[in-house]
């Protein structure tokens, strides 16, 4: 297969870091914490050099012999991705974004699908809700992110049904990318109804984004964890709707818990609005998340979204 510039470069320098960083994991020789430090030390020590398989097992203390069924199988799959245009991008590589490599518990190794230079404009705005999504919360969502992503960020999503599916359709309104969080391998996207959505946003020049390598099935757990995803590449978080042990809980609490900006949606006080609400009110009431009642709050939300962004940006 030919590749383009770009991913001929990105492969040169990434895909045998990220082979014996799946190999580490999958043969249980590593767990993530321990892989993560490793990374961050070929970061630290070879940062711009390029470093074969055996030469990342030989930092990790590992022999080749003791992980080479693990080492074949992960160099499979990764080699199966980048046929099918998904690029594997280790925490130690530059394209990683810093906002996400900066977060606690960040995925060792992040898959890319789609225009790889979007995750230079990283960090988004996430725009995320419950499934069981009113009419209301939908417009909303959609009009959320369509105002952002016209004002130049990136909205960052979980292409779940309802809110995410509305706040992934309203960014592409606008005049930035929008980027979709998956629980699963890219090989194709889930649920099956929003494929065509899915679509979209790679012919949009978004990004399909996850942590887990081809074949890796969806599983509960997995749709927790990639909320903190959603919350590293973001700077805030804008929860619509939601039940108050709704999934969308988890994303408020990684976000508060680095530090990123929470806002919550809210009927305005005497109107015929009706949210799903009761994890909004909670945020606010209790999470000091700060409420969005109405278009007017929009510009409020913008400069704070900007004042996080540069902040993070300083952090590196």
């Amino acid at each position: 297969m030919r590749l383009s510039w770009e991913r001929q470069h990105v492969t040169e320098r990434d895909v045998p870091i990220s082979v014996a960083a799946l190999a580490l994991q999958r043969s249980g020789r590593l767990g993530y914490a321990p892989l993560r430090q490793l990374l961050m030390q070929v970061r630290s020590d070879f940062r711009l050099e390029p470093l074969s398989v055996d030469q990342v097992l030989e930092l990790a203390r590992v022999p080749r012999p003791e992980v080479n069924m693990s080492v074949s199988d992960a160099q499979r799959d990764i080699d199966k991705g980048l046929e099918m245009g998904i690029v594997p991008i280790p925490i130690s590589s530059e394209r990683y974004p810093s906002t996400l490599r900066n977060i606690h518990d960040a995925p060792p190794i992040l898959y890319v699908r789609g225009q790889l230079s979007a995750l230079e404009q990283m960090p988004g705005v996430a725009v995320v809700g419950t499934r069981k999504a009113t009419p209301h919360g939908l417009l909303i969502a959609s009009r959320i992110a369509h105002f952002l992503s016209d004002e130049g960020w990136p909205v960052v999503s979980g292409l779940a049904m309802g809110i995410d599916a509305a706040a992934h359709d309203g960014a592409m309104k606008g005049k930035s990318v929008t980027v979709a969080v998956l629980a699963h391998g890219l090989e194709k996207a889930s649920p099956t109804m929003n494929r065509p959505l899915a679509d979209r946003i790679l012919d949009a020049g978004g990004l399909w984004v996850s942590e887990h390598a081809v074949g890796v099935a969806a599983k509960p757990s997995n749709f927790v964890l990639r909320n903190r995803i959603q919350v590293g590449l973001s700077c805030a978080s804008v929860i619509v709707e939601g039940e108050e042990r709704s999934g969308s809980k988890t994303q408020a609490e990684f976000c508060l818990q680095n530090k990123r900006v929470l806002f919550a949606v809210l009927p305005e006080p005497g109107s015929h609005v009706s949210t799903m609400s009761e994890l909004p009110r909670m945020l606010v009431s209790q999470r000091g998340a700060v409420p969005i009642y109405s278009r007017a709050d929009y510009p409020g939300m913008l400069g704070a979204v900007q004042k996080r962004a540069e902040s993070l940006r300083a952090e590196g």
